[in-house]
């Protein structure tokens, strides 16, 4: 009874949703799909009036820093156009647009892998609500080259330009009513939602991401309630070839987990949802209503996913902000993605505690609220010491940043800060209005448990909902894009906040700074470069109100789909004179050993206040849970050449891709060199990554599939049916069917169960060549099956004939 009047209450909060989402109307007329090119209607007497000032500053680079001007591919598959999308280029007659920067990732050899968010909005007329899962699109993904020198920027496509997940549209959880849900073949594995990391190797590990369908909807008709389901699927990236290839999934489908390396090169997956917006999952009714409460851990070197256990369930909200302690440990920072003004989660209350998550013993505890029960002192106190926050525990939207770790007067590193700022009050039924707050939490590892103090810093200048911010190797902090609303609220009524700010580390105070070209609020990022610079990029909005893509007049966000364009923010430092330069240093680095950093003619080893390796970044949701930067220590100084300690262990620098800065001394401040890309850990783990399983995996008879090759059938004809097995029959629900990887039908089950699920194939290419067939089949009690067939054409003979009726009756 209880499990029922649960289920009663989600499906009433989803109703009531959807219907308030429904009834609003938009009062503006349909943007027109061109590059914006700065704040809409900068100048009309409205946006003057509604739109946030601009505060004040010198307008000299060396305090404010300054945006160079937007840079956007220039075409669309092989087509060169201006405009953002082509009509009917995309799958099934749909558009097709150039992908916004809503994932950026800085890979070893300096380019960027960047992938879109909320792909095909474009195509909603009316409703997104209504009609998203039937017309959303898998999201495309870039590999840009930024070019050295005078050369412009150039773009290649990714094989597969999406990813490759889901062919084969798996679905992880039965619909809200049976037979009524949609099954597009073009929007079954989107990188939305997606958690990544690096592995040991300098590939990208992708776990997760989006199913759309309409549930409830009906193939064919654009109409019905869109769901967002999440994926067990994972993806690895290898730069080396800009491929994408399939390896293990997760137990559950996820939806905005994160990932987190540790210390020992695997990969922990926490949190995500398996269903957004309907989560009942009638398999299983104790799991619905709230977020995926298991973690995964990932072994590079199997491919394989192994679950922690039920001692390490925990419910986090979406993307939780998730950082690796030095001591291992793994460290939630109260703070994440949250579905407001309705909840997201059962138990979301938990979440304004931070909480400390031992990776040996596979357990959870909370450590305290912050700002309220672990008060420090510090540089902003009041008149009679310490204060609480005036908005203490979690807060919604707001980037966590992990400070510079490092060493004690014995080269040890046991404290870790944690910078956050603005953000919305989120727990349900949470808040409209971002605030300006900013705090640090100051973690202690030393001792047996971790212990923490909170302390204020000065506020932001403006408030700002997900603002993204980007430790520089200065050891300041910058906070770019973002709106003085949160979006997902009321989406189009919310202004952008174009002007950047900078937290002063020593100061602990923010400065308003440079503004920004491009308006850029949802799905917006930035990340460090080699170079020192910062690439901004981003907006992927969700359509206005809840209804279609519509941009309010008056100076509020551009909300008529995405923006694919980028800009380069160069920060102060690079308008304070000579940068150092790095001649030569090792590419690899072992941990606890010492290496030698050689700077070019010119600079003295004693012109040097610092050397820092930052981790390569790779964000998402103004989360990147292995952002780091490590100061490390100088053992000598020789001439032109520095000698430093590397990190002892990977839970101070988990393995991977690095970047590492030296940072020159001047009078107004550090200034740093171009990085030397480095690749941090131990041999062994630098080449035990798994690099994936086949596109058609191994497999053999439905319920013994992965067991065994399976034996290649002879056909005479290149086209014929292929049944689901008799055997089967009366337990599949629905089956697809896919021919070398390409799915060519999607079947449901007859009512009556003894109509056999089947479908046409036809085999391509030479008479030799050998097809697979794959039959991936959804079971009433909820699990998958596979069957996997391989078949060639066999030789003319008399009798083909005669075999090709008998093997087809077994088909």
């Amino acid at each position: 009874m209880q499990s029922k009047n649960s289920e009663a209450r989600l499906t009433r909060r989803v109703a009531a949703a959807s219907a308030a989402f429904i009834f609003i109307s938009p009062a503006a007329a349909l943007a027109d799909g061109s590059l914006p090119g700065g704040s809409p209607g900068a100048n009309d007497p409205i946006t003057k009036l509604l739109a946030p000032a601009i505060a004040p500053t010198s307008g000299n680079p060396a305090d404010d820093g300054a945006f160079g001007a937007p840079f956007v591919e220039p075409n669309i598959g092989d087509k060169t156009t201006a405009a953002k999308c082509l009509d009917g280029a995309g799958p099934n007659g749909l558009k097709r647009c150039k992908p916004a920067a809503g994932t950026n990732i800085v890979l070893p050899n300096g380019k960027l892998l960047y992938f879109d968010n909320l792909g095909g909005t474009e195509n909603v007329k009316f409703s997104i609500v209504g009609e998203y899962g039937a017309v959303a699109t898998n999201d495309e993904t870039r590999l840009l080259d930024l070019g050295k020198g005078a050369a412009a920027p150039s773009w290649t496509l990714p094989s597969p330009v999406d990813g490759g997940a889901n062919p084969d549209g798996e679905r992880e959880s039965e619909p809200l009513i049976p037979g009524l849900e949609t099954t597009e073949p073009f929007n079954d594995g989107a990188l939305f939602g997606a958690g990544q990391v690096f592995l040991p190797d300098g590939k990208v590990l992708l776990q997760g991401g989006t199913d759309y369908s309409l549930d409830p909807g009906v193939d064919g008709l654009p109409i019905g309630v869109v769901e967002l389901s999440g994926l067990r699927q994972t993806r690895i990236y290898d730069p080396k070839t800009n491929t994408f290839n399939q390896t293990g999934n997760t137990t559950r489908g996820r939806w905005y987990p994160t990932q987190v390396s540790l210390g020992d090169g695997s990969s922990l997956v926490i949190g995500g949802v398996t269903k957004l917006l309907k989560p009942i999952y009638k398999e299983d009714l104790t799991q619905s209503g709230q977020n995926v409460l298991t973690s995964e851990r990932y072994n590079s070197a199997t491919g394989k996913w192994t679950g922690e256990g039920d001692s390490a369930k925990q419910d986090l909200p979406l993307y939780p902000r998730l950082h690796l302690l030095p001591n291992g440990n793994v460290f939630f920072n109260a703070s994440g993605q949250s579905f407001n003004p309705f909840g997201q989660s059962l138990g979301q209350a938990g979440w304004i505690n931070t909480k400390v998550y031992d990776t040996k013993k596979r357990t959870w505890r909370d450590t305290a609220i912050p700002g309220l029960t672990d008060i420090g002192p510090g540089k902003h106190d009041g008149p009679l010491g310490p204060i609480p926050s005036l908005f203490p525990g979690y807060r919604g939207s707001m980037t966590s940043t992990l400070m510079p770790l490092e060493p004690d007067a014995d080269g040890n590193y046991k404290k870790a800060s944690f910078l956050t700022a603005g953000g919305v009050l989120a727990l349900s039924p949470g808040s409209y209005l971002p605030v300006a707050d900013s705090r640090i939490t100051d973690v202690d590892t030393s001792g047996a448990r971790e212990t923490q103090k909170t302390r204020k810093t000065g506020p932001l200048a403006e408030t700002r909902w997900f603002g993204s911010q980007v430790l520089l190797p200065t050891g300041d902090v910058m906070q770019f894009s973002g709106a003085d609303k949160d979006e997902v609220v009321g989406p189009g009524t919310e202004f952008p906040r174009q002007q950047a700010e900078i937290f002063d580390a020593e100061t602990e105070t923010w400065r308003p700074a440079a503004v920004a070209q491009q308006p850029r609020t949802y799905h917006n990022t930035a990340v460090l470069l080699p170079s020192g610079e910062v690439l901004i990029g981003g907006h992927a909005t969700i359509s206005t109100l809840y209804l279609n893509n519509t941009t309010l007049p008056g100076g509020f966000a551009p909300h008529d789909g995405r923006d694919p364009s980028f800009e380069i923010y160069k920060p102060p430092y690079l308008f304070r004179g000579k940068r150092p330069v790095i001649e030569s240093t090792q590419k690899t680095l072992d941990f606890g050993k010492t290496f030698d950093v050689k700077l070019a003619p010119g600079t003295d080893a004693t012109d040097i206040d610092s050397i820092r390796l930052v981790r390569n970044t790779a964000t998402t949701h103004l989360i990147d849970a292995d952002q780091r930067q490590v100061v490390l220590p100088i053992v000598a100084r020789n001439g032109r050449t520095v000698t430093v300690k590397g990190p002892p262990n990977g839970d101070v620098a988990p393995p991977g891709p690095y970047m590492l800065f030296a940072n020159g001394k001047s009078d107004q401040g550090p200034v740093p060199s171009v990085a030397a890309t480095m690749m941090v850990g131990t041999d062994a783990q630098r080449s035990s990554v798994f690099p994936g399983t086949p596109s058609v995996p191994k497999g053999g008879a439905a319920d013994n599939a992965n067991k065994q090759i399976p034996k290649t059938r002879c056909v005479s004809r290149r086209a014929f049916t292929v049944k689901v097995r008799k055997q089967l029959r009366k337990r599949v629900v629905r089956a697809s069917f896919a021919v070398d990887g390409k799915r060519v039908a999607k079947r449901r089950a007859s009512r009556n169960q003894k109509t056999p699920i089947k479908a046409r194939v036809s085999l391509k290419g030479k008479r030799s060549a050998t097809s697979t067939v794959k039959i991936v089949m959804r079971l009433r009690n909820g699990k998958t099956l596979r069957d996997v067939r391989r078949y060639k054409l066999c030789a003319e003979k008399a009798t083909t004939r005669t075999n090709f009726k008998k093997k087809s009756s077994r088909n």
